[in-house]
């Protein structure tokens, strides 16, 4: 992407040199000549249609399409289509080495021909040449996000290239594409009843599916698969929708559940047909799948082999694991033979894709055998996580092997269908490995409705197009480039900070998944499957309040967001709601909804009036929530986008107005309650109060709540205090609750131990606070309230040095992926004040073991006997939904420090996939909390 920049860098700078040294790319003036041949495909034809929109969009002259090629036109050929390109390569005036016999490669170059400079876009195929086409797109400053978001473009009066100007692309995956899934709620009834308005009911017409398959040649992408919900008309019972595919060159494919392009869960009548049953039903079956070859094959496709249920279930009529291997092996080779039938006679010849998903992996770990031609599909667990990657052997198929993987889902233990928070950097980490291990066949993406995961699938797409262009250590600066191009470099470098903590916060817990609710959890006691919305975990007293911080930490980046939108010129107003403004601010709500009212329900147990101000402020949040989707839905772009955004995908009971006590009445009582951090109730007719002693470095600060129970307002002050010690107000927007902050100024702490008291006067009385401090200034991780935290990113050394850190990962955001091996160990050091039995909880990202048979670690304390702990779990078992709510795995181990001071802790990979994102040592085995803080946060 930098190179990007640089380019449109050159380009402008180029206008104040001599105008012999550059191609006029645009010029508002002029209009700009292209030749092509009339042997290209219909894709290529499109790419210069949308070209030329983009250049009348950015200079208000669109550019002439020409018979003749004179000076400074714009040639633009596929290799072997056009007579006047293959002469400029036969007479080797152009070479094309770099892309000939190449999939879908491209290169861009400036030559002279006699005294006529030609600015030539050539393709090694059709789509390579429209990649090519939609280059030039990019180099005037169009982003692919230009009706999708909104993304007006900038208007510019001339661009120009450098001659020496030279770009060669090719993909790293040969099919990339997106799943548009679970539309039920945003891309269904925004097409149906909006965009293109139908009496079918949920029917998406070739219009909307010409404006997906647009969006995909911009993102250099080839395949979708189609929408295919009970609720959606099927993507080839709408009429002229398999041929918008073709006239944007996109090759369909169907989705695990959808052999052979047919969608059952809305094509399949059983009134017509019968049950979908290959035991019993086969011939009617095979005849079904046969009226769509026939329909379909003659078109570009990815043909998906196998057979499940009508919809996301199991194979009907077999009841074993045995049995259904054995149904299916046969089920593959009927299709197969259905193939050459109707597609073509060389089945090696048919992309064909076996897509072991769910129920479906353990059919083939059973023996099933799959042709070599066909791609395996491997698949994560609809969480982030893949759950199978080639071995050696598999490696070496020629149908190669490719990923299936969600940023969206409908399902147990949670859905996620509303917004997409699905870390880059975890993205980046699964698919990385999954291309190290082969595969490079096929690229699926389930982007849910598509909007709002515009990032994160152009993310994923570009992966696809060039695996070199992210690496570890350049996703925050992806995302940055990503901004710029969108918003400018300068608000890019102030709204990326932005998105990464809304993307770490989500990772913490999504937004979705903040009620602690589930779905699919079927018993007498649970209605529908749903549970109720129940209290969190986060601790109000623990870590300096865990709601609180959380709290503290949305509100920032959203204020921030809401100021910048200010210096949002005009015309981008609208694509940085949506791309910025919109999920922050929400995400933000529904965080408030949902820990205020737990807060209210905390506080009205104890019968404090602060519980209706925090009632009051989660109804606020759910209005909050409201509004800003009305505004999305309705005043964005003259209600372009309504039906889209759906606040409730389901009316899941998360979505719901959170329960909220009744409200409290004001007792006549003078004296206040006192919650001091660290406690799990109030302290009530207690007036001297010891405090959990300060840490230099680690535990600098405590906080005291004072909760007001009568109608007198809380007035304190302070009778006494050491000089080292601070005691602030922070400031809570409340009128019935006072936060006082104790904190240490370490310089004026001569003793490595200080004892001192604290008076303070509340409403007429005095209370007495017992403090300690522990001056220890080391650079170590130290003991603080009986526990050390560390990031992974703090270790001390590492053997080998093969550990890599990754930005932006896990809730560290510096996960470390761990190389396998004793060899490769990591050591901390750290520093305790207490001895005796202490447990470690071991924080890593919930990964499966892709590539054997287990998924472990080692970990040992002053070079002890290491403790082996392996964290797979099974898929859909308990430690699997808590891990994937989460996004870790917590692992503890039980551990004895015989004494006070310097320790180490050493931890190393025994297998493949072991990333470790935060350790806690902790001599409370029982404390309640939900999330480690940060090492330097607490």
């Amino acid at each position: 992407m930098k190179n990007l920049y640089l380019t449109i860098f050159l380009l402008v700078f180029c206008t104040t040199f001599s105008m012999s040294a550059v191609f006029p790319l645009l010029n508002n003036k002029k209009a700009t000549n292209i030749y092509v041949s009339a042997n290209e495909d219909k894709v290529v034809y499109t790419a210069i249609g949308m070209f030329c929109s983009d250049m009348e969009d950015v200079s208000g002259v669109s550019p002439a399409w020409s018979n003749d090629i004179v000076d400074n036109t714009i040639v633009i050929g596929t290799i072997g289509k056009n007579e006047y390109i293959d002469n400029l390569i036969g007479t080797k005036q152009l070479s094309a080495d770099k892309i000939k016999n190449q999939w879908e490669a491209f290169q861009i170059q400036i030559i002279k021909n006699g005294d006529k400079k030609q600015l030539i876009v050539l393709g090694s195929d059709s789509r390579g040449t429209a990649y090519g086409v939609l280059q030039l797109s990019r180099l005037i400053g169009v982003s692919p996000w230009k009706w999708w978001a909104d993304a007006i473009p900038d208007k510019k009066e001339a661009i120009n290239i450098p001659d020496e100007y030279f770009l060669c692309q090719q993909p790293s995956v040969q099919y990339r594409g997106i799943f548009l899934n679970d539309e039920d709620w945003g891309l269904m009834p925004w097409s149906s009843q909006n965009f293109e308005q139908s009496s079918v009911k949920g029917q998406i017409g070739s219009k909307t599916y010409g404006k997906i398959f647009e969006l995909l040649l911009r993102l250099r992408a080839n395949t979708l698969w189609p929408a295919m919900h009970e609720s959606t008309a099927p993507f080839y019972f709408v009429e002229g929708n398999k041929e918008m595919a073709d006239k944007y060159g996109i090759v369909i494919g169907t989705s695990h559940c959808e052999p052979l392009m047919r969608n059952s869960a809305g094509e399949w009548d059983a009134k017509k047909y019968g049950d979908y049953n290959y035991l019993t039903n086969k011939t009617t079956v095979c005849n079904y799948w046969s009226e769509r070859l026939e329909e379909a094959g003659t078109y570009e496709n990815f043909y998906t082999i196998g057979m499940r249920g009508v919809h996301d279930g199991k194979m009907e009529g077999v009841k074993t694991l045995d049995e259904q291997t054995s149904v299916l092996s046969q089920v593959i080779k009927d299709q197969r033979e259905l193939l050459t039938k109707y597609v073509n006679k060389d089945i090696t010849k048919i992309p064909q894709s076996f897509v072991p998903y769910k129920e479906v992996l353990s059919i083939y770990e059973n023996g099933l055998k799959v042709p070599e031609d066909i791609t395996l599909t491997w698949c994560d667990d609809n969480y982030g996580y893949i759950t199978r990657l080639s071995n050696e052997a598999e490696q070496k198929r020629s149908g190669g092997s490719g990923i299936y993987y969600h940023i969206s889902y409908w399902g147990r233990p949670h859905d996620y269908l509303w917004l997409s928070t699905t870390q880059p950097a975890r993205i980046y980490w699964q698919m990385k490995k999954a291309w190290d291990t082969g595969a490079r066949k096929l690229w699926i993406l389930n982007v849910g409705d598509l909007k709002p995961a515009e990032y994160t699938t152009e993310f994923f797409l570009d992966m696809a197009w060039n695996i070199d262009k992210i690496n570890p250590q350049n996703i925050y600066a992806n995302q940055q480039d990503w901004l710029a191009r969108e918003f400018g470099e300068d608000l890019a470098r102030e709204i990326t900070p932005l998105l990464n903590e809304y993307y770490r916060l989500a990772n913490v817990r999504k937004p979705e998944f903040m009620g602690w609710s589930r779905v699919e959890e079927y018993s007498a006691e649970v209605k529908n499957g749903r549970t109720p919305v129940i209290d969190t975990e986060f601790n109000p007293y623990a870590f300096g309040d865990e709601i609180y911080n959380r709290l503290l930490d949305y509100s920032t980046i959203s204020e921030e967001a809401l100021r910048l939108e200010k210096r949002i010129p005009q015309n981008k107003k609208a694509a940085y709601f949506q791309l910025v403004q919109y999920p922050i601010c929400v995400s933000t709500e529904m965080n408030k909804k949902l820990l205020y009212a737990q807060k209210a329900r905390l506080y009205a147990f104890y019968n404090l009036p602060v519980a209706n101000e925090y009632a009051e402020k989660s109804v606020n949040a759910y209005n909050a929530i409201a509004g800003l989707t009305y505004t999305y839905n309705h005043d964005l772009m003259n209600g372009k986008w309504n039906g889209i955004m759906d606040m409730k995908p389901r009316d899941l009971n998360v979505y719901q107005q959170a329960e909220l006590p009744d409200r409290i009445e004001f007792k006549n009582r003078k004296q206040p309650l006192i919650w001091v951090e660290n406690t799990d109730k109030p302290i009530d007719n207690q007036y001297t109060i010891e405090l959990v002693p300060f840490v230099n470095p680690s535990g600098s600060k405590t906080f005291v709540s004072v909760f007001q129970q009568g109608i007198q307002p809380i007035v304190w002050s302070i009778n006494q205090k050491p000089e080292w010690l601070n005691i602030d107000e922070e400031y809570l927007n409340l009128f019935t609750e006072k936060r006082i902050v104790f904190s240490v100024d370490w310089s004026k702490v001569k003793l490595e131990k200080a004892i001192g008291e604290c008076v303070l006067y509340i409403n007429g009385q005095d209370y007495t606070f017992k403090l300690e401090t522990n001056n220890l200034n080391t650079d170590m991780a130290t003991e603080y309230n009986k526990m050390v935290i560390l990031n992974a990113s703090n270790y001390e050394k590492e053997t080998q040095g093969l550990s890599e850190l990754i930005e932006g990962l896990g809730n560290s955001t510096q996960a470390v992926s761990l190389s396998k091996g004793k060899r490769n160990a990591l050591t901390y050091r750290i520093l305790t004040t207490s001895s005796g039995d202490a447990i470690i909880r071991t924080c890593l990202l919930p990964n499966h073991p892709v590539n054997g048979n287990d998924i472990r670690y080692a970990i040992s304390v002053d070079n002890g006997k290491p403790q082996v702990v392996s964290f797979k779990t099974e898929f859909r078992s308990e430690d699997w939904k808590k891990n994937v709510l989460r996004n870790q795995s917590v692992n503890v181990t039980y551990h004895k420090l015989n004494k006070a001071g310097e320790h180490t802790i050493t931890i190393y990979a025994l297998d493949d996939g072991v990333i470790l994102d935060q350790i806690m040592l902790d001599f409370e085995a029982d404390r309640k909390f939900y999330t480690i803080p940060l090492s330097n946060n607490i």
